[in-house]
């Protein structure tokens, strides 16, 4: 177990914030730790028949487009399954009748704070897009028959759409 001894917010942005500081492990060791303290978000796989809804958008931390599932920060303590709702909406213009929660996962236990919850969503009802400001999003529809074959072959890299679509699968079994 560690617990921190010092640690000082150095920044604090609109999505995240850098706490650095010494912790004490549990042999009395001080050691420096670095956490990137995020809100937490949630991420939607939206099914319409035998198509998964994704979205495909530049993301400028690994300067490339990324296949991912419609996702969302969350803030101070909203619903997820509403948020969930919502970004699903935002981003590719279907609202959901139905939401399966398909549990949560840390995005990256080393140094952040980030928890994402999973929804799976069925009986779509298209409503048309309402993105962000600076959101710039294109809607891909991918046949759940190829997921695993897009996973496998490096089409789909990120992280929280991957295990996403992996819980679709089993949810489908």
């Amino acid at each position: 177990m560690e617990r921190w001894v010092d640690g000082t917010l150095v920044y604090e942005g609109r999505v995240v914030s850098l706490r650095v500081g010494n912790v004490e492990l549990e042999d009395g060791t001080i050691a420096l730790r670095e956490v990137v303290e995020h809100p937490g978000g949630v991420a939607v796989v939206p099914v319409k028949d035998a198509v998964v809804i994704l979205v495909r958008q530049f993301r400028i931390a690994i300067g490339d487009d990324v296949l991912e599932l419609p996702a969302g920060k969350l803030e101070g303590g909203e619903d997820h399954e509403a948020r969930g709702r919502a970004e699903l909406e935002e981003e590719t213009g279907f609202r959901a009748g139905r939401m399966v929660s398909a549990g949560s996962i840390y995005a990256t236990v080393g140094y952040s704070s980030e928890v994402i919850y999973l929804y799976l969503a069925f009986d779509l009802e298209h409503v048309g897009q309402n993105m962000e400001f600076d959101e710039r999003i294109d809607v891909v529809e991918l046949p759940v028959a190829d997921i695993e074959a897009r996973i496998a072959d490096g089409t789909i890299r990120d992280a929280k759409t991957i295990v996403g679509l992996q819980a679709l699968l089993r949810h489908k079994e």
